[in-house]
């Protein structure tokens, strides 16, 4: 393992995603759910029309899209009572992955689906995401709206004995995150990400990766100091995608409130 003890270390000596796999992001995660097994559900999405899936069990869906059906193996957990959060990789597009937000209280859905696209990361690759709103079996106009809330706060997140980070939430598009142990300790660096308030105290934060070509969505659930979610990308080395599932126990450190009034001389 590179060390990183004499100086920051660039970023084409970053570790690759399949090594973050093996540093322990699942030893506080919620568990696997069975709670939609046998369930299907219409989706009727703004910018997409209207989706099917049904819940085969067994740790797969199948996916309706128009006249296509298509199986995909899927971890669903539920991260507060009624509301689920689903990711999966599509298994007609390794380069693509999906991640539902389904509040079945309320009857709303969160879609991010994310792609692997020529940019700026690793291997001139970049993790780029599309995220869609709509209802769930029904017509409701309500919607997960995008929201500051975080803004200002730092947060530790500990994802196992020996892994744990801090996000720092500059404003509604950016965050800052610093490793303090794990493969990736002593790096840090700001990412692009935007946040969605889910129900009060629970939000999703989805943020794209510069130097790792990989994205991350993850429920933030403030009530029960738990997060929970996954890390998608290409790994550069082994030239495939890969799922991390992520799960933490989140401590709250403080909040930076910046008051421009006392900016004045």
């Amino acid at each position: 393992m590179t060390s990183y003890d004499q100086d920051y270390a660039a970023s084409d000596l970053w570790p690759t995603l399949n090594i973050l796999d093996n540093s322990g992001f699942s030893a506080y995660n919620v568990p696997e759910s069975g709670a939609l097994d046998g369930r299907t559900l219409t989706l009727r999405l703004d910018g997409a029309g209207e989706v099917g899936v049904r819940f085969v069990g067994g740790g797969r869906l199948e996916l309706r899209e128009g006249l296509d059906v298509t199986s995909h193996v899927a971890s669903v957990k539920e991260v507060d009572g009624g509301l689920f959060l689903v990711h999966f990789g599509r298994s007609d597009n390794e380069l693509a992955a999906v991640v539902l937000v389904l509040d079945l209280v309320a009857g709303v859905v969160t879609v991010v689906g994310s792609s692997i696209v020529p940019g700026p990361a690793k291997g001139g690759l970049f993790a780029q995401e599309h995220v869609d709103g709509g209802a769930v079996d029904g017509d409701t106009l309500e919607r997960h709206l995008r929201t500051s809330e975080l803004v200002g706060r730092r947060v530790q997140y500990v994802y196992g004995p020996d892994n744990a980070y801090e996000h720092i939430y500059l404003h509604e598009n950016a965050y800052a995150w610093h490793c303090l142990a794990g493969a990736e300790k002593g790096l840090a660096d700001v990412d692009r990400a935007r946040v969605w308030k889910i129900r009060e105290d629970i939000y999703l934060l989805a943020w794209q990766e510069k130097v790792v070509p990989c994205d991350g969505v993850v429920i933030l659930n403030f009530r029960a100091h738990q997060s929970t979610g996954r890390i998608w990308g290409y790994d550069t080395d082994a030239k495939t995608t890969n799922a991390i599932a992520m799960g933490a126990r989140s401590v709250f450190l403080n909040h930076t409130a910046h008051d421009p009034a006392s900016w004045a001389v």
